[in-house]
């Protein structure tokens, strides 16, 4: 008895401390605007603030395993969310845009290694057949945390100073820590000691994420340097999967992406994080900007997103354990394309508010049955690795989809384009970027119907 309590206070500590992490990803994304009033920075820098935590989170996830290995997973998780809670507390006292923006890069930091670490400590405790419900609580972390941080920073933006977004993860943060010292959990598969970091592949990786950066500012001035910057970035892609196919002990796992169906699963997860992160980074945008809607309006709207979510999530885990991981997520990358749809029109708050519920739907049918396919797909000794590598490619899919969709907005927006029927004219930038995140969705059916 005393176990199973023990078990169930360290399983809500993974939930609970995820859930504070992730989001910081999106609770500053509605205190943009005033952001850039009170510091007079432009669209493209305060973009870059929002970014540079999904930035950070790609260059640490595969770090996971590694320092789990090492250190103990326990240990690694209480002491970066300790981390976390102190850094985003001193960060809501602070009026340095130098300093807040290392604070997100340490949020950064800490949200790219948690979230693995959470999720493979939660796979391991799992048995088989409850694996879709056991992930879709992992999920209540991962996904409702980034519905969830608009809609709380929109009401302390709305009644307070913005600068407390910072401290939305906080609260949560010191539940988790709270109950990892109650249960004490023992990491099971505790290899102290074992394998080197693989430091030049973390210098590609760190290079990667850099030139994404860099790349909206050098469109700003040169599109035909852009463009050459663009090339060069994939060419060092190239390079660092040659690099990684030669060393030893790789920072990436080459034998993972060699599996089928954990190939099927990356694409997924790379398009999952264009649109969830992509989406997140929009709406709150459209609905300001575009709309002239207050943060409070924003706020209820993701609101009402985030219940869906809390809906759908559950329900999925189910439905993943008694039909199949394809299935649901087949149908969840339907809902979301269709969601772009809605939101590509809007021509009223009704219609964005069903998109933006039917998006969460879908975004909440996803992640179980996705998680769950690929956990499948790798063997036992693979798991770690694997759950670092699907954290890396959903927050680059997020970095990735968040730089591009911020420079096309940027672009759309100084030029002159055509309203879409009835459309306010101040929406139709908005209403291309929607409608090509739905085609994007509808063409990653094809690498989901090889999940099984």
């Amino acid at each position: 008895m005393v176990t199973t309590i023990a078990t169930r206070a360290s399983t809500t500590a993974l939930i609970i401390g995820s859930f504070a992490v992730v989001m910081s990803a999106t609770s500053i994304n509605v205190a943009i605007a005033p952001m850039m009033q009170d510091f007079g920075i432009s669209h493209h820098l305060a973009q870059q603030f929002s970014s540079v935590f999904l930035g950070v989170t790609v260059i640490c996830a595969p770090l996971a395993a590694w320092l789990a290995d090492r250190f103990g997973a326990w240990c690694v998780f209480r002491r970066l969310l300790l981390l976390y809670v102190l850094t985003s507390t001193l960060a809501g006292f602070s009026d340095s845009f130098a300093g807040m923006l290392a604070v997100r890069g340490l949020q950064g930091m800490c949200a790219g290694i948690i979230q693995p670490l959470s999720l493979f400590l939660i796979l391991e405790s799992a048995s088989l057949e409850k694996q879709g419900r056991t992930i879709s609580m992992f999920g209540l972390g991962v996904v409702m945390a980034p519905a969830l941080g608009p809609t709380l920073a929109g009401f302390v933006v709305e009644h307070t100073d913005w600068r407390y977004t910072f401290w939305l993860g906080v609260p949560p943060g010191l539940i988790a820590l709270v109950l990892v010292w109650r249960a004490r959990p023992v990491d099971r598969l505790q290899r102290a000691g074992q394998g080197s970091l693989d430091w030049a592949g973390l210098a590609f990786l760190v290079a990667l994420v850099a030139l994404v950066f860099a790349w909206p500012v050098v469109l700003d001035r040169s599109g035909e340097l852009a463009v050459a910057m663009a090339v060069g970035w994939l060419l060092l892609l190239v390079l660092f999967w040659r690099f990684q196919s030669r060393r030893p002990e790789p920072l990436v796992a080459p034998e993972l992406f060699r599996q089928p169906r954990f190939l099927s699963g990356i694409l997924v997860t790379f398009v999952y994080g264009v649109g969830m992160y992509g989406s997140i980074f929009l709406v709150p945008l459209l609905l300001q900007e575009g709309l002239g809607e207050s943060a409070v309006t924003t706020g209820n709207l993701l609101l009402l997103g985030g219940l869906a979510l809390a809906l759908s999530i559950p329900l999925a885990g189910r439905l993943v354990d008694r039909f199949s991981p394809q299935l649901v997520v087949m149908i969840g990358l339907g809902c979301f394309a269709l969601s772009c749809l809605l939101l590509a029109w809007a021509a009223n708050l009704t219609l964005i508010a069903m998109g933006i519920v039917l998006s969460r739907i879908g975004l909440g049918m996803i992640i179980p049955g996705l998680y769950t396919a690929m956990a499948r797909a790798v063997t036992d000794d693979l798991l770690r690795r694997g759950t670092a590598v699907t954290t890396l490619i959903r927050q680059a899919g997020g970095t990735l989809g968040i730089t591009l969709l911020g420079a096309l907005l940027a672009s759309l927006t100084s030029g002159s384009l055509a309203g879409w029927g009835s459309q306010p004219p101040a929406t139709t930038a908005y209403s291309v970027i929607f409608a090509a995140l739905g085609l994007l969705f509808l063409l990653a059916f094809k690498a989901a119907r090889r999940l099984t």
